[in-house]
């Protein structure tokens, strides 16, 4: 089954290939035959009760340097799609916060991993990459 697969995330050519499980979950992605789009949250639009992103077709690679490329970007109806990752870095201000009401809009239609919901009202000591309600304070 090929899947189309949004990853919400901070600038692909920012990321450490040997430590960021995002680079992992797109390769994976990728070796399964599934569809990879990348776009970053000021990208993510809603406009006409559709959620939208302005992503661009991506290919991975395990190449320092050289680990990704990108096509051209197209405005993209999210609930189309059959996941997004939301995998974006904190901090968690208002734009991260926003992005998640958001996404909300398409959950559960489109899976959103990790649940919009979840990661916003996670206790601060949580991971920011978490999708269970149950975390404790230290």
């Amino acid at each position: 089954m090929k899947l189309n697969v949004a990853i919400q995330m901070d600038h692909v050519s920012t990321i450490d290939i040997d430590g960021d499980s995002t680079f992992v979950l797109g390769l994976e992605a990728e070796r399964r035959g599934y569809t990879v789009w990348h776009y970053t949250p000021p990208e993510l639009i809603f406009r006409d009760r559709k959620v939208m992103a302005r992503a661009q077709p991506m290919k991975l690679r395990r190449e320092k340097g050289n680990h990704f490329s990108l096509g051209a970007p197209e405005l993209l109806d999210l609930s189309t799609f059959d996941v997004v990752l939301l995998r974006q870095d904190p901090p968690f201000d208002m734009s991260y916060i926003t992005t998640t009401h958001i996404l909300e809009h398409i959950h559960p239609k489109t899976l959103v991993v990790n649940d919009p919901a979840s990661v916003r009202n996670a206790p601060e000591s949580c991971s920011s990459r978490i999708s269970t309600m149950s975390c404790r304070r230290p």
